[in-house]
């Protein structure tokens, strides 16, 4: 079965994370994605534990991909980029505000080259308003959007684990790109604008009741809790922990009948007797291993999962159900356990694996001689060290 975006090329100029990430999901889907790197490597090339000379995030991101070495700083360079850009339908970047244009290659630019062109932008603070120029990576977008003020508990803000704005910014990119090539029309192009903070503050939709209610208080520091529902939390079995998190009635009278509680308890006044609950469920779990206390709360519709160490999670044989690791065996960076796409499309259980990650400038030659001037032009951008020799 044919993948859905087959037959469409991206450009993708992509740095660290959210950029990569969003066109490794458009490849998923089918898209030929032309990664187009400087002479030296994309950064994600250097960072982290490595397999071979590659650092992780890149063999994550960057499978499913071609790569084009390419100096689009360069005048010949940036002609070669805009007539591939001639060829593509979508362009994604998330450089700094401003870059693009400086290079002669922003939005602007590839409208010119192909009026029909999908381009979008991934910034941390996005393309309009008073931080627009300023320098973000995730942890730091976390901080101004708010995440940093619901995690953690005590006085201190705590980040999220995963570069979750990032990630967030990646899904959203790739959605609003989707649409755009479904929904443009012949000769119309279309900006899409995605941002690190939009994502981060989004994400915490669920809490801008209790700010708006001038609470804020509750909305704080909230760590493993919940502003309103209870018991919700971690708590100590016999061999780790196990995370519980009642919201609704039938839970609540299940659970109730287990540790002696009121079965008729509402929410405010579960809340209100919340360290009671948790003395109660404090001394029921406590001679009990984990997955024992969350197999008997599972079956009485409570829901209960154990809080996996690392090392656990990889050895849990749901990672194999859902074939999430695959262990590839590049001819390059030798063996790589590679983490597989979040994706399910329709036809395969997980999207195939169509390209091994690139090395440095892997397709060049075959991208750059489908341009025009063909084999005479790769080698005098070559001799000129605007391509990869």
């Amino acid at each position: 079965m044919p993948l859905p975006l087959e037959g469409i090329r991206v450009l993708d100029l992509g740095i660290s994370t959210a950029g990569p990430y969003a066109a490794r999901f458009l490849a998923d889907l089918g898209a030929d994605v032309v990664k187009v790197e400087p002479l030296a490597g994309e950064n994600a090339r250097s960072l982290g534990l490595r397999y071979g000379d590659a650092g992780y995030l890149f063999h994550v991101n960057n499978y499913n991909k071609r790569s084009l070495v390419l100096k689009v700083q360069d005048p010949r360079g940036r002609q070669a980029f805009l007539d591939l850009v001639a060829q593509s339908d979508v362009v994604i970047e998330n450089f700094a505000v401003g870059t693009m244009d400086g290079w002669g290659i922003g939005f602007e630019a590839c409208r010119a080259a192909n009026p029909s062109i999908v381009y979008c932008s991934a910034k941390g603070f996005g393309e309009s308003g008073v931080l627009r120029n300023k320098r973000a990576f995730d942890t730091v977008v976390q901080g101004l959007a708010g995440l940093m003020d619901t995690t953690g508990s005590g006085a201190d803000p705590l980040k999220g684990g995963p570069s979750v704005c990032d990630l967030l910014t990646a899904a959203a990119s790739v959605m609003a790109t989707v649409s755009a090539i479904t929904d443009r029309g012949p000769g119309e192009s279309v900006f899409v604008d995605t941002a690190l903070f939009d994502m981060g503050a989004w994400s915490l939709a669920w809490l801008w009741p209790v700010i708006e209610s001038g609470n804020v208080a509750a909305a704080s520091r909230l760590g493993n809790r919940h502003p309103h529902a209870a018991p919700f939390g971690s708590f100590a079995c016999s061999d780790g922990e196990l995370f519980i998190a009642v919201e609704d009635q039938p839970a609540w009278a299940a659970l109730a009948a287990v540790i002696g509680a009121d079965a008729g308890w509402t929410e405010p006044t579960r809340k209100a007797h919340e360290g009671e609950i948790d003395d109660r469920l404090a001394a029921w779990l406590g001679p009990l291993p984990k997955w024992d206390a969350s197999a008997r709360l599972q079956a009485i519709g409570v829901a209960a999962t154990p809080v996996l160490l690392l090392e656990e999670l990889s050895a849990h044989p749901l990672m194999t159900a859902r074939t999430l690791v695959t262990e590839v065996d590049h001819p390059q960076f030798g063996k790589v356990p590679l983490l597989r796409s979040p994706l399910a499309v329709a036809g395969h259980h997980r999207p195939p694996i169509r390209k091994l990650q690139p090395p440095l400038g892997h397709d060049t030659a075959e991208v750059v001689g489908g341009l025009p001037g063909g084999a005479h032009r790769l080698a005098t951008l070559r001799d000129a060290g605007v391509v990869a020799p």
